[in-house]
């Protein structure tokens, strides 16, 4: 059985976000309180983490705490997706079990090592330019989308035995069709989501919102849809109930079976 552990569920800047007073930011209801975008897998006897947040250390002591991910798969090098890349490090250094590799397309990798030059030459990991990757029964692929204002992001994309696929892509927004053909009849897409609906003009917008997304299920064909980096406009408990079947929120600490 194959697993995936959702460590954080928030867009960039988290819930609560600093300095908000909103209804959902100011309230207790747990599934609303999200930390910066990462899931852990489990896949036979293979552990992944995709994406280190800067929220990493707090994820790691609360859903892990016991042994290093030895696989990290990188979806682009954003702030709130790769800055806890320093302590990963020092997890890995201070309490080597082997070597980690950091592992993500050549462009990713090159913006990486521009802004943390320091750690690429420190011992219990290494880095790895890839766009493909094999873990167990599954062939990891690394695709490139279009991330609206933010440039682009790679979306990952898991495929296994008996034709099974998923993917994951935290952040995409006006995804050309060319983009889109890999991930046609998926068993399951977990996609980034912001908002409910997105009222800001498309030119500065980055992910794509929840009504879009619904219609995108329908495009695509995907048998289910998990949706995640959720801002503080998302208030679960009132807007799950206005989901359609084969669709939900991700909310952090959410565990899920995955197809693959």
């Amino acid at each position: 059985m194959s697993t995936l552990v959702f460590y954080g569920t928030s867009d960039a800047q988290g819930v609560p976000r600093m300095l908000c007073s909103c209804s959902v930011c100011a309230q207790t209801e747990s599934k609303n309180k999200r930390k910066r975008p990462s899931v852990y897998l489990q896949m036979q006897e293979q552990e992944i983490l995709i994406d280190i947040s800067p929220d990493f250390q707090e994820q790691f002591i609360t859903y892990n705490n016991k042994r290093i991910p030895p696989l990290v798969l990188i979806t682009h090098a954003h702030h709130d997706h790769v800055d806890g890349l320093g302590d990963f490090a020092d997890l890995c250094f201070w309490n080597g079990q082997g070597t980690a590799q950091i592992v993500s397309p050549p462009d990713v990798m090159d913006a990486l090592e521009q802004r943390f030059s320091y750690q690429f030459h420190r011992k219990g990991f290494s880095f790895i330019s890839a766009d493909t990757w094999n873990a167990g029964n599954a062939n990891i692929s690394f695709h490139r989308v279009n991330h609206g204002f933010n440039g682009y992001s790679y979306a990952i994309l898991f495929k296994g035995e008996n034709n099974k696929k998923w993917a994951y892509m935290p952040d995409s927004f006006q995804v050309s069709e060319e983009q889109w053909h890999p991930f046609y009849d998926l068993d399951l897409l977990i996609l980034g989501t912001s908002y409910w609906e997105e009222k800001q003009d498309k030119a500065r917008r980055s992910v794509y919102d929840v009504l879009e997304a619904l219609e995108l299920k329908e495009k695509l064909k995907a048998k289910q849809m998990i949706l995640t980096h959720l801002s503080h406009q998302i208030d679960i408990p009132h807007y799950e109930l206005l989901l359609p079947e084969g669709v939900s929120f991700a909310h952090d600490g959410l565990k899920i079976d995955l197809p693959v």
